[in-house]
Formats: structure tokens, C-alpha cells, sequence
């Protein structure tokens, strides 16, 4: 089996070292991985596969000689790096939103758009964590009934603000159960333990947040389908791993609930959880650490003719980003694209 030279960019954070741990799950095959981090957390040991590794500071030269860059850092960092690893010759798999609508680079989550992967121009997107979990409930009812219509409403964990968020929701659980005063948020905007918070990164003047416009504008670029109808409300509440997202789903033509749940039985990344005479729907609790992202609660809308309901649960720290990348890295390997790539770029560069 051919083997691949491998970067995690970002490789101490909670992303960043969930795509370490799944590149050893997966037994990726990895001939030789180099993590990558800020100056200052160079020299940090991480294990894989029973060996230690040592990061290395972050910079253009990092990315010599090695075939697929996994970025999980920030959009200020990505920005910069990401050009620099291509320029290297890496196909660079990016998790922040910095390339994700340039119609230059491929949006992709592998069981809705792998086809996608093949027009890359050395720079793929993952798409927004609560995006994924939701095209992947979207994409099976798209293909049976043309969804005309979406409106979504996003439940995000605290994980959503990495480690410092799960701490602060930790935090002032605590010091709220012992009756002390509940210090000042650092992470959020408001205390988050015991409150849901219907803000998520910042307005625009049209009153919705930048977090809201993703899932529509992503959405639309993976289904291929500009002119859909899609509006969203994004709430951060008091779990710690796991993204929830209630769905309201118009189509073009009937899908009765038989049809969605055969649908979602076979549906690649997905497990229907809705047996609601035993109370079996998705759940956070449940969902937590798994790589498929659970779908239930699915019901007739009965206000308009072609209208479903569903309930999603996905981890977000996982298939809502590190687990989204390696998949990417897999589909990759599997379509023989590295090996494209680097053709590609031997023909540039003798010109």
C-alpha cells in the first residue's frame, strides 16, 4: 500500500489533536507524520502509533516533501499557511472558513459531494460543524423529493469554543451548584451554564450572526443548489460535545416519513435512532465520540403539503471537523488524487 507524508497544522488544540487521534483510528496510511504548532508550543511530545513526535513551528518550510496538510488552526493562520503548503506541493484540507465559498476550492463533506474533490486546485474546505451534521440529513431527502426549502435551528455545545469553552461551562456549574457567585464568562458572551445564549460569533446588520449565514451559503455550494430556500437560528447551550439541529424540510415533491427513514437506514454517515414508542432519538450523551451522525424525531409537517421535521445529533469536535478531514484525506488516497497533483505540478513547473 502507498503511504503519504502527512501535517497537522494546529496539532495541540482539541481539533487538532482529535485528527492525530483518527489518522491512528482510521490506520491512515501515514509514512511519515509531521505536527506542526505556533512557536512557541513547538517542542511539545505527542504520541502515535506508540511512538512520540515532536511538534515543529509552523512555517512554509514545515510543509516540504509532504503530501497532505490537515489545517486545524485559525482563519488569520490559515490564510497565511495554507498558500504556503500548496506552494509547497501538499493538497492543503482546511477547517476554518477562510476558503470555504472561494469558487475555487472544493466544499466537501464525503458522503454528500465526493465528486467535488476531483476539480481541487491544491486547497479543499471543510465545511462549518453544524453544516455537516445537518447536509448529511439534507442530502438523502434531496435526492428523493428536491428540497425546495429549509429552516434549521442549531442547539451548539460548548466545545464550540474549544477546551476554554468546555472548561467555562465546567466552571460555573460548579461554583452555581455550590452557591457561590458564577466569575465573569471569558469564552461566551453570557454565563452559558444553566442559560442558552442565541448568539454565536457576531451580527450583521440584516440581525442574523455570520454563524447563521454559513450553514446557508455552504449548503447551498454542496447541494449544487444556489436558489434554495434556507434560514437558520444558532443557539450555544450548556453540553459539552455534540451539535443538535432541529430540521424543517419543504420538498418539491412528496417524501413520506416511510420513504425518509428507509432513506436514512442506508444512508452513508447517518444512523436512524427513532423509535419514539421505546423514546429512542438522537442525544448528545449518546452521539458523543461516535463518527456517525444520528438522525430521528422525523414527522410529517402537516402546516404545508411536502414538509418533514427531523431531529440531528452529530459530534462536532469529531465528524463536524477532524473526522470531516481525514475522511477527505481518505478520498483523496482512494481517487488517486495526490498522485494527480503532484503530476499536475510537474507539468506547471516544466512549462
Amino acid at each position: 500500500m502507498k503511504q503519504y507524508n502527512v501535517a497537522v497544522a494546529g496539532a495541540l488544540g482539541l481539533v487538532g489533536s482529535t485528527m492525530v487521534r483518527i489518522l491512528e483510528e482510521y490506520s491512515f496510511p501515514v509514512a511519515e507524520l509531521r505536527l506542526l504548532e505556533q512557536k512557541q508550543f513547538a517542542g511539545n511530545p505527542v504520541s502515535f502509533r506508540g511512538k512520540t513526535i515532536v511538534t515543529a513551528e509552523a512555517d512554509e518550510a514545515a510543509f516540504c516533501d509532504i503530501d497532505i496538510a490537515l489545517f486545524a488552526t485559525n482563519d488569520e493562520v490559515s490564510a497565511d499557511l495554507v498558500p504556503k503548503a500548496v506552494r509547497q506541493g501538499a493538497i492543503a484540507i482546511d477547517n476554518s472558513k477562510t476558503f470555504r465559498l472561494d469558487p475555487a476550492t472544493p466544499l466537501v463533506v464525503p458522503e454528500v459531494n465526493p465528486e467535488d474533490v476531483a476539480w481541487h486546485e491544491g486547497r479543499i474546505a471543510n465545511p462549518n460543524c453544524t453544516t455537516i451534521a445537518t447536509i448529511l440529513a439534507l442530502k438523502p431527502i434531496h435526492d428523493l423529493g428536491t428540497i425546495s426549502r429549509v429552516v434549521a435551528s442549531t442547539y451548539q455545545s460548548t466545545s464550540g469554543g474549544a477546551l476554554p469553552g468546555m472548561l467555562e461551562l465546567r466552571r460555573q456549574a460548579a461554583e452555581f451548584l455550590a452557591g457561590v457567585p458564577v466569575g465573569p464568562p471569558a469564552v461566551f458572551k453570557y454565563q452559558i451554564a444553566f442559560n442558552v445564549i442565541p448568539f454565536i460569533d457576531a451580527f450583521g446588520p440584516d440581525g442574523y450572526t455570520r454563524e447563521e449565514w454559513k450553514m446557508v451559503h455552504e449548503t447551498r455550494k454542496m447541494l449544487h443548489a444556489p436558489d434554495l430556500r434556507i434560514t437558520n437560528t444558532a443557539v450555544r447551550v450548556p453540553t459539552l460535545v455534540c451539535h443538535a439541529v432541529s430540521v424543517n424540510i419543504e420538498t418539491e415533491r412528496k417524501v413520506t416519513v416511510a420513504d425518509a427513514r428507509d432513506a436514512f437506514a442506508r444512508a452513508p454517515g447517518v444512523k436512524l435512532v427513532d423509535d419514539v414508542e421505546r423514546l429512542e432519538f438522537p442525544q448528545p450523551l449518546e452521539v458523543a465520540g461516535g463518527d456517525l451522525t444520528h438522525v430521528g424525531r422525523i414527522r410529517e409537517d402537516f402546516s404545508v403539503a411536502n414538509g418533514l421535521n427531523l431531529w440531528v445529533v452529530s459530534d462536532n469536535v469529531r465528524k463536524g471537523a477532524a473526522q470531516n478531514a481525514v475522511q477527505i484525506a481518505q478520498l483523496l488516497v482512494e481517487q488517486g488524487q495526490v498522485e494527480k497533483w503532484r503530476e499536475a505540478r510537474r507539468a506547471t513547473v516544466s512549462q
